[in-house]
Formats: structure tokens, sequence, C-alpha cells
């Protein structure tokens, strides 16, 4: 889960800066694919493991092609087991912080953000840690001009530091909304990434349900 920074006047939702979309639309869509992956392989695992047995049972003659058959049972269900829980492990909650941004799997975003930092941090500097810093300031001078506001008597004068309040104000609601919007953006590519991964495990775990498979079949064309 993410945590909640305030959002800019004029944001879009989710606190996103206005005109950017908000990251985590895209975690749904992601998260939608790994649940038909775990039908689909849900749906495999029960035609392979439950229909050709059934239908192939009375092939299986003697201690070695029993053997050969269970071996091929158990492999494919290990297989099909293991791709169901790395994609399921895939649909888990994460926690996310703007530190996650240095992990390896992040790399493809850290070079996109390298190559055009306006685009990620505006008028706030080129690195997470300036943003940080500029949020920060702006909100130290919005709580300081509120000081200087409460005790001012002159007329004129509380108008220039009205107007300097709500300037600092809106600074710090827009870098804020920036670092909300970053933090939303690694957080999707984090999901992104753990999906990836869970791929590659899944179709290693095809592959063992396959072997798994031709194990069962091989056993019944063995002779009596």
């Amino acid at each position: 889960m993410t945590s909640a920074t305030p959002a800019a006047p004029g944001s879009g939702q989710n606190g996103s800066p206005a005109g950017l979309p908000s990251p985590l639309d895209s975690i749904a869509d992601m998260r939608s694919s790994a649940k038909w992956t775990i039908a689909a392989l849900a749906a495999v695992g029960t035609a392979l493991l439950g229909g050709a047995p059934l239908s192939a049972v009375g092939k299986i003659h003697g201690l070695g092609s029993a053997s050969l058959a269970f071996g091929g049972l158990v492999t494919g269900l290990l297989g099909v087991g293991w791709a169901i829980w790395q994609t399921a492990d895939a649909l888990m909650p994460i926690s996310t912080t703007l530190a996650a941004i240095r992990e390896p799997g992040l790399a493809e975003l850290r070079r996109q953000i390298e190559a055009d930092p306006p685009a990620f941090f505006g008028p706030f500097g080129s690195s997470v840690e300036e943003l940080q810093q500029w949020y920060a300031m702006w909100q130290a001078a919005a709580a300081k001009t509120a000081i200087r506001l409460a005790a001012e008597q002159n007329e004129t004068r509380r108008r220039v530091l009205a107007q300097g309040l709500a300037d600092a104000q809106a600074n710090a609601a827009n870098a804020a909304a920036r670092l909300r919007w970053l933090l939303d953006l690694v957080h999707a590519w984090r999901v992104r990434d753990q999906l990836r991964r869970a791929r590659v495990q899944t179709f290693l775990g095809a592959v063992v349900a396959a072997l798994g498979g031709v194990l069962f079949l091989a056993a019944t064309t063995l002779p009596r």
C-alpha cells in the first residue's frame, strides 16, 4: 500500500499532478491478467491431473507403470501448484516507499527518469531527494509566513504576507502532488516487476507440469 500526501490544487485523480494520469490505474489491469492466468492454470491442472488419469488408469499395469504414473502425477501437480503459487503471490499487496526506486527491478524506470527529469519532477529539481527538499522548504516557508501573518497588524503588510502564504502553500501542495505521483509510479512499477518474475516462474511451472503429463502417458504405454 502507498502512503498519502496532500494533493495539489488542480491535481488529477488520486492526487496526481494536473495532466498526469495516476499510475495506480494500471495495477488493476495487471492484477486482473494475473487472476485470469491463475484460472487458466487451474483449468489446465484439472484437465491434466483429473481427466487424463481417469481415462487412462486402465492402461497402467504392474509396479513399474504405477510408479511412473504416480511420479508423473506428482510432478504435474507440483508444476501446476508452483505456477499458481507464484502468480498468486504477485497479487499480494506490497508496501512501497520512494526508497524502492533504487531496487534492481526498477532500473528501466530510473533510466527513463534520468533521460527526462522535468517530466517526473517538474520544476522541483532532478532527483527524489531534491523534490523532498523543495517540499520541506515550501512547507517551512508557509509555516513561518503564517506565524508572521498572525502577528502583523499593518493591513498592507498583511496583504503581502497573505499572498506569500498562498504562494508557499500552493508550491508545497504541488511538490506534495509530485511526491505522491512518484510514489504511485514506483508502486506500479514494483507490481509490474513482480508480475514479470511471476510469469517466468509460471512458465517454468507449466514446463514441469507438461513433463508430469508426459511421464504419466509414458506409464500407460509400458508393456505388461
